[in-house]
């Protein structure tokens, strides 16, 4: 009888949806940034480098003092 209880128990419980406390990775990893986070830093410009032609500028005339 209580066999066919626990059984019938657990059957319900798998209808339910309920996982019985497997781990489920999927749902502990972190997936980026959230709605909140958009909220209080989605309006910030973004960080912009150096532009590539002062760098080569700096570079050559480097390059023209070691020659």
């Amino acid at each position: 009888m209580w066999r066919d209880l626990s059984k019938a128990f657990r059957e319900l419980l798998q209808i339910s949806g309920h996982s019985g406390g497997s781990y489920r990775p999927d749902l502990h990893y972190m997936r980026g940034p959230g709605p909140k986070w958009h909220a209080k830093y989605g309006s910030l410009p973004p960080k912009t480098s150096q532009p590539a032609a002062s760098s080569r500028s700096v570079l050559s005339d480097i390059a023209e003092h070691r020659a």
